[in-house]
């Protein structure tokens, strides 16, 4: 198992670039990737759509939305949101900031979206795109092989079913699990900005007024 050739021999399949993670990153570098002729393999753990956090988009996201060729189904689930609302915690001052004030006054707007829906849109797409899109695979293992051979790449499916890639190329875009970084131990903790977050669902909450009604509150 230490050679392109081995692993031929073992039943491995063959790519160009694997992909682990089919969140937005890793669906869109698997759709821009195919789309230019690249054999691309995405394993995703989970099964579309499923729930995520991480709704707000901001402007520059819409010319690469319309790259991609979703940018008119993004707009059919999205909410417009045409700025930023700041809120003091130690007063009642609020200030608010427009997208259509920034130095480049071509992108005025974003949206919010519902994660499971938006995720579900990106790697359908990288699916159409001719990625090999595979969910319920889980990588375990990447075994970086000798003289830039590539890496051999191993993966559960959820059946219990094991699969064996030989990949030129390794994409780790598997966000918070950092697969890569953590066997490589390539990560590094800024002791000086340990930080943490939460999130909460609200109802009820009060909306501002016409086109800041979807204004992110900060």
């Amino acid at each position: 198992m230490n050679t392109p050739a081995a692993a031929s021999a073992a039943g491995a399949s063959v790519c160009d670039v694997l992909v682990i993670g089919g969140g937005p990153a890793g669906a869109t570098a698997a759709a821009l990737l195919a789309e230019r002729g690249y054999r691309v393999s995405l394993f995703e753990k989970a099964r579309h759509p499923r729930f995520h956090i991480g709704e707000s988009l901001l402007p520059a996201n819409l010319p690469l939305l319309e790259r991609l060729g979703v940018a008119g189904a993004v707009k059919a689930i999205g909410m417009e949101k045409w700025g930023a609302e700041f809120v003091s915690p130690w007063h009642a001052h609020k200030q608010s900031f427009e997208f259509a004030d920034a130095m480049d006054k071509s992108m005025p707007m974003a949206y919010h979206v519902r994660r499971a829906e938006f995720d579900e849109i990106l790697i359908r797409n990288a699916s159409r795109k001719n990625a090999r899109v595979v969910e319920g695979c889980q990588v375990r293992e990447v075994d970086f092989l000798p003289d830039n051979a590539g890496a051999l790449v191993q993966a559960r499916h959820d059946d219990g079913s094991i699969e064996t890639v030989h990949a030129r190329f390794v994409l780790d875009a598997s966000g918070r699990d950092t697969f890569l970084g953590n066997r490589l131990n390539a990560k590094r903790r800024n002791r000086k900005h340990n930080s943490a977050a939460i999130y909460a669902h609200f109802s009820g909450a009060e909306r501002n007024p016409g086109k800041a009604a979807g204004n992110i509150t900060i």
